[in-house]
């Protein structure tokens, strides 16, 4: 387990956290001072809006994050328009927040990483515009998950679409 991941495990101790204080938790290592990474841009400039998991029969780890952000000059091409690899950024980090969601003592409670991030581009996001990114759990197994996000407009237009391969690292007690 990466420090990051043992700084989580142990800010989150024992204490049985909601799916949402799980991301915001997640969200505040990342963003803690010091650390420089390539994503620790993100909970500076990004508001976590709702973090749910609603487990159902046809659908145990039905998990849904959203977030809201306003796009800055720092993710843009030189055209204005939110950078390709920013988008793949946003989407591979807030997909697995919908992991982390969902996420319980011995099932992808590790840490994972990515297999494939297949990005969608449908029309760009502009320098100053706000947009929701909405990710959810297509499904996760022992070791390999499955999850789709997409980035739209306030109006409701799809800008950016994935879907995001994920493997679980670290000792499953399954």
């Amino acid at each position: 387990m990466g420090s990051r991941a043992r700084k989580f495990h142990e800010e989150a101790g024992d204490k049985e956290l909601t799916p949402y204080e799980k991301v915001q938790k997640w969200f505040e290592v990342a963003g803690m001072e010091g650390y420089g990474g390539h994503d620790s841009l993100l909970p500076k400039i990004m508001t976590l809006e709702s973090a749910i998991f609603d487990p159902t029969p046809s659908n145990p780890h039905n998990s849904q994050t959203v977030f809201s952000l306003t796009i800055p000059r720092e993710l843009c091409n030189m055209s204005g328009s939110l950078h390709g690899g920013a988008v793949a950024l946003i989407f591979d980090i807030c997909t697995s927040t919908a992991i982390t969601a969902c996420s319980k003592a011995g099932f992808w409670d590790t840490g994972h990483v990515s297999r494939t991030l297949n990005c969608t581009y449908l029309r760009p996001a502009m320098e100053g515009q706000k947009v929701w990114v909405e990710s959810q759990v297509v499904h996760l197994g022992k070791r390999l998950g499955m999850t789709r996000g997409e980035i739209r407009t306030e109006d409701g237009k799809v800008c950016y679409l994935c879907e995001h391969g994920k493997a679980a690292v670290g000792k499953s007690s399954l």
